[in-house]
């Protein structure tokens, strides 16, 4: 149950590539940013949700970030997720009702091409066929993650929870994992099978693809998160996925933050969530510089 848990936080924001247009030689992280008011601070680490051992420690600009911090904010706290409780929500929005399946939705020769990548990684179409296209789409991520030498268990997320916890830091989070099941689920019907319709159609390039994400991640590229092929020109529902996925979410972790500088605790906090959130429009930093506050890019 843990391991899909840790590849449906995979699937919410690492969907998105990015190019590096750095001049800079790094291959330990990035995407972090400061803002102040008076005496508070607020670190922002944009991360990405897989990784190996080999990431770390991170860069010293980002682990002393961590260090200076007296509450730690990241999009959910995956350690403290009732496995019992989320099953049973995942499980009643993930299934069909009333003996649909998901071969009544693709076409034949679609059909087939998930039956062929079922089997490539040992599992039937019977096991699955229940399920719909949201959860299809995700067990496909599953499949080509194990393809990469990258894990979830490694997120730089989990990384970061887990000193939290041994530090004995506060952790509040921005989300919740109920909030973002029911985004992934509460896509339109037609947009969950377009999506898996080009999951399928592009399963093959899945795995390169997050190694490529993952390697534009630790060269640090800051000023492009919008994905390694042209996704608004092959993917119809775009802007309702963008909109959910990116613009709604962002606008409520930067009015938390927001609502942290007002307050003025004179605590320092430091938040990890989705590097894409920290530059896709609008951003989380956008949002709160348009606020009127001055944001510090520190690395």
């Amino acid at each position: 149950m843990r391991k899909i848990l840790l590849t449906l936080i995979v699937m919410v924001t690492v969907l998105f590539g990015c190019q590096s247009n750095t001049s800079e030689e790094r291959n330990d992280g990035g995407f972090l940013w400061k803002v102040e008011n008076e005496d508070t601070t607020v670190y922002l680490q944009g991360t990405i949700h897989v990784g190996n051992e080999d990431f770390y420690p991170l860069n010293k600009r980002i682990e002393d970030a961590y260090e200076e911090s007296d509450v730690v904010l990241p999009e959910i706290d995956l350690n403290e997720v009732d496995p019992s409780i989320s099953q049973t929500l995942m499980m009643e929005l993930a299934m069909y009702e009333d003996g649909q399946t998901i071969a009544d939705d693709l076409t034949e020769d679609t059909y087939a091409d998930l039956e062929e990548i079922l089997q490539e990684n040992g599992m039937s179409i019977e096991m699955v066929q229940q399920f719909r296209p949201w959860f299809m789409e995700m067990l496909l991520m599953e499949f080509a993650l194990e393809e990469t030498e990258y894990s979830a268990e490694y997120a730089v997320d989990q990384y970061f929870l887990d000193r939290a916890a041994e530090d004995g830091k506060e952790i509040r989070e921005l989300e919740s994992f109920e909030e973002q099941l029911l985004m992934l689920s509460g896509f339109s019907d037609e947009l969950q099978l377009e999506m898996l319709e080009n999951a399928i159609l592009n399963y093959d390039d899945m795995a390169e693809e997050l190694d490529e994400i993952t390697a534009h991640w630790l060269s640090g590229a800051t000023e492009e998160l919008s994905g390694t092929t042209d996704v608004e020109e092959t993917f119809e529902g775009y802007e309702e996925y963008m909109e959910e996925m990116n613009t709604n979410r962002n606008i409520g972790m930067a009015d938390t933050i927001l609502e942290l500088l007002e307050e003025d605790s004179g605590e320092t906090y430091f938040v990890f969530v989705g590097a894409m959130h920290m530059v896709e429009e609008p951003s989380i930093v956008s949002l709160i510089e348009d606020d009127g506050y001055e944001v510090e890019h520190i690395y």
